[in-house]
């Protein structure tokens, strides 16, 4: 059974959310490829004839995720589906969740047919809405948590007065209620087995029992202050984490989820939900049952079904990335002798001894999984693109979303930087947060950044100086008043989506929610600004750091 405060934790954060999602635009062969599936190599748009390919770099947010719903879901209402998708740490989930709709043949399979392009759009709200019935209707399962990440996890260790033991200074009972905690029937599926070994095992058990709770009472703070955080271990096994995903990703793809049952829930309550939020759509009367009732019935079948026999369902987490949408999933990448200075630490740290972390920047890459032939030819940089970003490019190649989900979203605080093999190693997918220039350099036509208000991340950059970065490789990077990698990614920008999501709590799902669906679109850009279906609240400028080129942060 999942203990109470959990649950509790659960259904407040997921049932109290109010999700407003979108998408929307023209018409789809019925013998077309996926949009944006790389043809021959290349990347082709599939939006239709005498259409520009629309492309998406996705902001990574962490416990912030449901923002990226929302974003992309209002862009979807009014520009179509998307050819492309970037991005790294939570923007990795995110791609692999919306590929994994565009799987899904009842996307595109109307009554009449073959959808149009717009009804294609508004069956693919519908979907990115429901993701809160999902969670709401699941959200005491395994994939519910995995979800929250970490947040549950603190909530039920405060309730069992976890805190308190440290903080009256008995770490030992400490030590002993954490491994209580992941190792009960709840969590140990996504506790990551590192942290049990070093709470069992350790020649210190009082000092790891006391880092390990300090990694687990910091989560949502981003702090970057201190170099264990990229060998301390983790509490979550993120491998285990993208496998919990990978069910909720199936259900989507129609993956041992029933196609008829999708086709038949989109037909009743896509079209006559178009712009309510997920409250407002769940509660809409579809030939006299809800769209929530509809729509539970079809989510508890299929984890009845799964649950049976899940080994004879085909997994999304084993699909390529960029299998179906063309993606590009980025992460940064420890080389050279920092692999070794990255080594030498962890086998101090694990032994309780001081350690040292002097890691040289020129070492760190920023690496991209996605098609081998797209990456080839972004390794060329045929943009002819100069910046400290694009230069520290590296091609990680083609795998999977196993493998891409067990690294991206792994940042230092919630995962100590992770081997990709024998010469690279992962430090999460905090290196490029506004990836609009490696799109450009593929080939998108019409480039959209999702991203919020403020500077460059301030959890990036301490990660950044923690290995190594100077401050003229800093401000090449990330500053907004000079000519910077970041200023360059929102210039190439044809339009901006600025939410303002760091005005809210992880928790506060409907006011993120509220608040992305209802953000302002900075364009020039005709494609944005004309045609019927065009966004209304579309400015010039929103005059906002982060989302308009040159202006600053009030601190800076």
């Amino acid at each position: 059974m999942v203990p109470a405060m959990l649950r509790i934790t659960l259904s407040f954060l997921l049932v109290t959310s109010l999700s407003t999602l979108g998408c929307g635009a023209d018409s789809v062969a019925e013998d077309e490829p996926s949009p944006g599936v790389p043809q021959g190599g290349k990347f082709d748009s599939q939006q239709g004839e005498g259409l520009p390919s629309v492309c998406a770099g996705i902001r990574g947010n962490g416990e912030l995720i449901f923002a990226h719903f929302a974003s992309l879901a209002r862009l979807s209402e009014h520009y179509g589906l998307l050819d492309a998708a970037a991005g790294g740490s939570s923007a990795s989930i995110t791609i692999f969740l919306t590929e994994s709709m565009y799987l899904n043949s009842a996307l595109r399979t109307c009554r009449e047919g073959v959808c149009s392009r717009e009804e294609a759009g508004v069956r693919a709200a519908f979907m990115f809405k429901s993701l809160q019935g999902y969670a709401g209707v699941l959200a005491t399962t395994e994939e519910g948590v995995a979800l929250m990440q970490l947040g549950p996890i603190v909530q039920q260790a405060t309730a069992d007065g976890i805190g308190a033991l440290f903080a009256d200074g008995n770490l030992e009972e400490g030590r002993q209620a954490l491994v209580a905690l992941f190792e009960s029937d709840d969590l140990k599926s996504i506790i990551n087995p590192e942290v049990l070994a070093l709470l069992t095992e350790s020649p210190d058990p009082a000092f790891h029992a006391q880092e390990i709770w300090d990694a687990l009472s910091g989560f949502g703070s981003f702090a970057a202050d201190d170099p264990k955080i990229l060998i301390r271990p983790g509490i979550l096994d993120f491998a285990q984490i993208g496998r919990k995903l990978g069910r909720i990703a199936n259900f989507y793809a129609a993956y041992g989820a029933d196609p008829a049952g999708w086709a038949d829930l989109l037909d009743q309550c896509a079209a006559p939900t178009k712009g309510l939020s997920w409250a407002e759509a769940a509660a809409h009367d579809a030939d006299g049952s809800t769209c929530g009732d509809r729509f539970g019935a079809l989510a508890g079948a299929y984890r009845e079904m799964l649950l049976a026999d899940e080994a004879a369902v085909k997994s999304r987490i084993d699909d390529p990335v960029s299998g179906s949408l063309t993606a590009l999933i980025s992460t940064s990448v420890l080389t050279g002798k920092a692999v070794e200075t990255f080594e030498t630490a962890r086998a101090d740290y694990l032994a309780a001894r001081p350690f040292t972390l002097d890691v040289d920047f020129d070492d760190i890459r920023f690496g991209y999984w996605g098609d081998e032939n797209i990456l080839a030819d972004l390794g060329a940089n045929p943009t002819q693109t100069y910046d400290e970003k694009t230069g520290r490019f590296m091609n990680l190649g083609t795998t999977t979303w196993a493998t891409a989900l067990s690294f991206s979203p792994a940042e230092p605080g919630l995962a100590r930087a992770l081997e990709i093999d024998d010469s690279r190693v992962s430090a999460g997918g905090w290196s490029d947060l506004a990836p609009t220039l490696v799109l450009r350099n593929m080939g998108c036509e019409k480039v959209i950044y999702v991203t919020r208000k403020g500077g460059e991340s301030n959890f990036a950059q301490s990660v950044a100086k923690l290995l190594g970065m100077t401050i003229k490789q800093q401000n090449n990077l990330f500053a907004l008043n000079q000519d910077s990698s970041f200023r360059k990614s929102i210039d190439e920008s044809d339009a901006v989506w600025c939410t303002d999501w760091n005005a809210f709590q992880g928790t506060d799902i409907a006011g993120i929610s509220a608040d992305a669906y209802n953000a302002p679109l900075q364009t020039r850009d005709p494609h944005f600004t004309e045609g019927k279906n065009a966004y209304v609240n579309v400015t010039n400028s929103a005059d906002a750091p982060g989302c308009t080129s040159g202006v600053l942060p009030a601190a800076e």
